[in-house]
C-alpha cells in the first residue's frame, strides 16, 4: 500500500431537503442544545449552512433544496491522494469527482453499504 494513510477527519456534512432544514436545526440547537452556528454560504446549490459542535466532530447542515431525502458525508483524509485513488480503484471502490462552484474538485468514495466519504489528500507532518 506504500505507506497510504486513512485517517477520519473531524466534519460529517448532512445534505438536507429545504422541507427538513429548520426542523433538523431545531432538533441539533433548540432540544439537545449543542452550540451552533448559521453561516452564509454564496454556493447555488445550497440555500442555508449550520454548524453544529458534536463533540470532537463538526456536523455541517446544508440545506439542498433538490433533495428529496437526507444524505450523510463523512469525512476521511489520507497522506497521498493520487495512490490512495489508485489504491481504492484496483479494490473496486466506487469514485465520483465533483466539481464545486469555485472549480474545485472534491473526490467521494463510497463504503459497501452506499455510504458516502468525502476523499481529502492532506500533507501529514512526519513525527521527529
Amino acid at each position: 500500500m506504500n505507506n497510504i494513510t486513512f485517517k477520519a477527519g473531524n466534519n460529517i456534512r448532512m445534505r438536507i431537503p429545504t422541507k427538513m432544514f429548520e426542523e433538523t436545526l431545531h432538533f441539533y440547537r433548540d432540544i439537545l442544545l449543542l452550540d451552533s452556528e448559521e453561516i452564509f454560504s454564496n454556493q447555488l446549490n445550497c440555500f442555508r449552512l449550520a454548524k453544529i459542535i458534536f463533540g470532537s466532530i463538526n456536523l455541517w447542515l446544508i440545506e439542498i433544496p433538490d433533495n428529496d431525502k437526507p444524505e450523510i458525508f463523512l469525512e476521511l483524509n489520507t497522506n497521498q491522494i493520487n495512490a490512495a485513488l489508485d489504491f481504492l480503484n484496483v479494490n473496486h471502490i466506487s469514485i465520483q469527482m465533483i466539481e464545486t462552484e469555485k472549480s474545485n474538485k472534491i473526490t467521494t468514495i463510497k463504503d459497501p453499504a452506499g455510504n458516502v466519504l468525502t476523499l481529502k489528500g492532506l500533507e501529514m507532518k512526519a513525527k521527529k
